[in-house]
């Protein structure tokens, strides 16, 4: 009996600790399901902050911020006296994950053109483009014109891309003859530079160090600047007009040896008097930008040097305080409208000169701390996004914190509800399946026990149709003890306007549209959709295959064939990724189809679907077609 009695007691026991470790994966899934295990160690020159004269308490607000207020960083170092005195990831990020560096491809580009100089393989920037690319300047041979220069491609000061992104970048992305478009680009009849300016600088740029080297960029930044700072660049294909993809701990590394006067570990990389026209001499005030895309700025009143990436990327070096700071951020196209980043920096230049500073300082979000509210959210708008759709998430917010719901519940409508997709599978079983409605009981149960703080409104898409508004992204609450979403994670959902206000409409059952990424889409005949789901794939390159089921015989487009086109758009695929071609307009025209759309998933976030790409019928079946231009 005794037996019995123990076997049963261990069954328990071992009944017990199963549903304790099922329990614990079910709440790290649930709750950490879009984030990447990682042993978070500082990989170089370790140090604690404190002994380095940083206030760690002060740190930690600073470490606070960017995990709750800027929905893009993806990691941040902080190098303070030599010594890694920060190193964390967030959400998607990893120590080993690498992002593109967009226009932060500059200030490397720059060292590298200051190696070439210095190995004589390049005279002085004052080189004219006609030299390397004399085809492109027939009418400047033997004529007393000043050309364009190394030094003119070093000093481009491009608008910043944002908002649906301009099309001059995907025409120049998708250019046949990129160095044609680029130079094109840089030579604007009107004398106004688009923002691809900065694309199309750092593109010739490249090609000046692959002729002079007979190497590709990548090959020489590995030879002369990567292997010897033990960095790895990214194995595979890689695109020329795209640029880089480095570790935050590498972006760290070079900001590191720029600020010693391109000295690594006692070995002289990047010519002293080279970085001293990078850095040193940027004294004409904040804004003023010098070679290769160094930019004096003043933070907390130390003078100081940065270099940014629109997507996020950014190198910020402080030669008083002996400290630089390095963040990377979600890679996409259209850029984002970033805010919060300067709020960042300043909170981490007070930490590292242990200024005290009051609580509700120290708590504020992205923006002058004189000017901004403590209840606004950060906004991070990848799409234009209407004045009245903004004012409607700034009073949302102050609603939400004063923690009143009948003040919150004034911006649902009354036919509000979300059929239970985003809901976790402990809220559909305790709920019973009932949708959260615009009701008390209902926001009671969504926000158990307070509506905490609105931290931040990302939006990626938005498509105006009447009176409704349909929206992709995330909002983030601060309050972490929320029924659904990943700490306080939600996706955005649908709006309508009512009486002339916008409310939170919902993701509503009996919805016209179920499909989120339908409310991007034109409606297109089941041919043509049919189509684009198996052919899609193929124009992006995807799935590599000569389909001339998918390919009319006389594909062309900007003079790439489709074995070209795939070639340049590969590189921007994950194997984990899935990638899908959306449609957002279909012109018709007899038996061709004039599409524009956007790819998704890739690297760099969306893509545009080339400019006036055209599909066409071959006995009955719909072809691409491209744009006929040679």
């Amino acid at each position: 009996m005794s037996g019995i009695k123990h076997r049963l007691k261990a069954m328990l026991i071992y009944l017990g600790l199963l549903i304790a470790v099922i329990s614990g994966i079910f709440f790290i899934f649930v709750n950490f399901g879009d984030q990447r295990v990682h042993i978070e160690k500082k990989q170089w020159n370790p140090a604690e902050a404190a002994d380095q004269g940083i206030d760690p308490k002060l740190l930690k607000k600073a470490a606070e911020y960017i995990e709750t207020r800027l929905p893009l960083a993806r990691s941040m170092i902080i190098i303070k006296n030599g010594k890694t005195v920060h190193e964390k990831y967030y959400w998607k990020g990893g120590p080993q994950e690498k992002d593109y560096l967009h226009s932060l491809n500059g200030p490397i580009l720059h060292a590298l053109l200051g190696i070439a100089i210095e190995k004589q393989m390049l005279a002085s920037p004052a080189q004219p483009l006609a030299d390397f690319f004399p085809e492109y300047f027939p009418e400047w041979q033997g004529r007393n014109i000043r050309p364009l220069t190394i030094a003119d491609l070093l000093q481009v000061q491009a608008p910043l891309i944002w908002g649906n992104g301009p099309p001059e970048y995907w025409k120049l992305f998708y250019a046949g003859d990129k160095i044609g478009a680029s130079i094109q680009t840089l030579s604007p009849p009107d004398g106004k530079l688009n923002p691809a300016a900065g694309f199309a600088a750092n593109f010739l740029l490249s090609k000046i160090i692959q002729a002079v080297s007979s190497m590709s960029v990548f090959e020489f930044a590995d030879q002369y600047l990567f292997q010897p700072m033990g960095i790895k660049n990214q194995e595979g294909l890689m695109d020329t007009f795209v640029g880089f993809q480095l570790r935050t701990l590498d972006l760290a590394k070079f900001g590191y040896m720029i600020m010693n006067d391109g000295v690594w570990e006692g070995e002289q990389l990047i010519p002293s008097d080279w970085i001293q026209k990078t850095t040193k001499e940027l004294r004409a005030g904040p804004g003023t930008v010098s070679w290769g895309g160094w930019q004096f700025t003043q933070i907390d009143s130390e003078e100081s040097i940065m270099a940014r990436g629109e997507g996020g990327q950014y190198i910020v070096l402080s030669p008083e305080l002996d400290m630089l700071i390095a963040v990377s951020s979600k890679s996409q196209f259209p850029l984002s409208e970033n805010s919060g980043y300067d709020q960042l920096f300043q909170m981490i230049y007070e930490s590292a000169k242990q200024k005290s500073i009051p609580e509700d300082r120290a708590n504020l979000i992205a923006g002058s701390p004189n000017k901004r509210p403590y209840y606004e959210p950060n906004f991070v708008y990848a799409t234009n996004v209407p004045e009245d759709i903004r004012q409607f998430f700034h009073d949302l917010a102050k609603d939400i914190a004063t923690q009143d719901i009948n003040r919150i519940l004034y911006h649902y409508a009354k036919g509000y509800e979300n059929k239970g997709d985003n809901m976790g599978l402990l809220d559909k079983l305790f709920l019973k399946g009932d949708d959260y409605r615009s009701m008390y009981g209902y926001w009671k149960n969504m926000f158990a026990g307070g509506t905490g703080e609105l931290e931040f409104v990302q939006i990626e898409k938005l498509r105006l149709d009447n009176n409704r508004a349909y929206l992709r992204g995330t909002l983030k609450y601060s309050y972490a003890n929320m029924n659904i979403g990943s700490i306080g994670w939600f996706p955005l959902e649908n709006l309508i306007k009512l009486r002339g206000r916008w409310l939170w409409f919902g993701s509503p059952e009996y919805g016209a549209i179920l499909d989120r990424d339908e409310y991007f889409d034109a409606e297109i005949s089941a041919d043509l959709n049919k189509f684009i789901e198996d052919c899609g794939p193929v124009l992006t390159g995807a799935i590599r295959k000569n389909d001339t089921a998918c390919f009319s015989e006389g594909f062309v487009h900007n003079g790439l064939d489709q074995s070209q086109l795939m070639d340049m758009l590969q590189p921007f695929w994950q194997e984990d990724r899935k990638i899908k071609l959306h449609i957002t307009k279909a012109e018709q025209s007899d038996e061709n189809r004039l599409l524009e759309g956007y790819i998704e998933n890739s690297l760099i976030g969306t893509i545009s679907l080339p400019d006036g790409m055209n599909v066409i019928k071959e006995n009955g079946r719909w072809k691409w077609a491209g744009n006929g231009v040679e």
